[in-house]
C-alpha cells in the first residue's frame, strides 16, 4: 500500500474538526474518521461512539480504492 497522509486536529486548534462538524461545543472532537481523496472529496465518513475504538480493517479497502 502507497503512504497516506494523515490529519488530526484538536483543540484550540479544532477549525478542521469544527469545519467537518464534529467539535464538539466542549472543546473536543468527536471520533471521527474521514477519508478525502486528492480531490479533496469526502470518500468515508465514520463518526463512533467516544468509547468504541474504530476498526481500521475497513478502511484499507478504502484507501486502496482511491490510490489506484
Amino acid at each position: 500500500m502507497s503512504k497516506v497522509p494523515l490529519l488530526s486536529d484538536f483543540w484550540p486548534h479544532g477549525a478542521v474538526a469544527q469545519s467537518y462538524g464534529v467539535l464538539r461545543p466542549q472543546g473536543f472532537t468527536e471520533r471521527a474518521i474521514f477519508i478525502v481523496d486528492k480531490e479533496g472529496i469526502i470518500r468515508y465518513k465514520h463518526i463512533h461512539d467516544l468509547n468504541e475504538l474504530p476498526d481500521n480493517e475497513l478502511l484499507f479497502p478504502v484507501l486502496e480504492e482511491i490510490n489506484r
